[in-house]
């Protein structure tokens, strides 16, 4: 069961600091080594543009989620959800050219490896070509919980809003699940689709960073 002092809404801009922080730490183990490569601690430039990037996405439209601990006010996790469509609400799919402008590359960062940074995301974004294709669906593009506050059902809380988004859809919902999270998302209803990898020893890293790529059907 949820701790019952946990409350999720939407973040606002003037907390994007403490989501990014948030974000920082429980990447630690993998995500940083693919952002930052081998040094794994940015810049406070880099984590000041990264706090940017995500007051932006706020402003945009893109729907950044909160979890917190009612008894101090503390931010403890967060999500950032996208429902991805066609710019034509009555279309019933999106067009090849919509699909293609949403899956870009985005600005590195000054501790990024270019072939690495742009590894990543071709990973990621021929996986959603692959699997996705034109349809509308819910896309959970991070899901974060901060290291000290596992096992509360933060997480939990945060996917159950997006799963609920996509039944109100009637779509599917997609994400690239890592090896600790992917118990959480199969109790959810999300499925396995593919194993992919990112082997950062390809440019001198450590590891291979794996993922499972998960859809959870449309629910009727």
């Amino acid at each position: 069961m949820p701790d019952p002092n946990l409350v999720v809404s939407l973040l606002t801009p003037d907390e994007a600091e403490q989501y990014m922080w948030i974000r920082h730490a429980a990447f630690v183990h993998d995500v940083n080594k693919i952002f930052y490569f081998n040094q794994h601690e940015p810049s406070q430039s880099t984590l000041d543009s990264v706090t940017q990037s995500i007051r932006d996405g706020i402003a945009k439209g893109t729907l950044y989620l909160k979890c917190v601990d009612i008894r101090n006010g503390e931010i403890i996790a967060g999500a950032r959800w996208r429902y991805v469509q066609s710019k034509d609400l009555n279309a019933t799919s999106r067009t090849w050219e919509e699909v293609n402008a949403e899956l870009t590359i985005p600005e590195m960062y000054t501790e990024s490896h270019p072939e690495v940074w742009r590894a990543f995301y071709d990973l990621f974004n021929e996986s959603k070509r692959k699997h996705m294709g034109t349809k509308p669906y819910w896309v959970l593009d991070t899901l974060v919980t901060h290291p000290n506050h596992h096992r509360r059902g933060a997480g939990s809380m945060l996917l159950r809003w997006g799963c609920d988004k996509a039944d109100e859809a009637r779509t599917e919902a997609y994400l690239e699940a890592s090896e600790m999270g992917e118990p959480l998302y199969k109790r959810y209803g999300f499925e396995p689709v593919e194993n992919i990898a990112l082997d950062l020893r390809n440019w001198g890293g450590r590891e291979e960073i794996r993922w499972t790529l998960m859809i959870r059907p449309a629910r009727a």
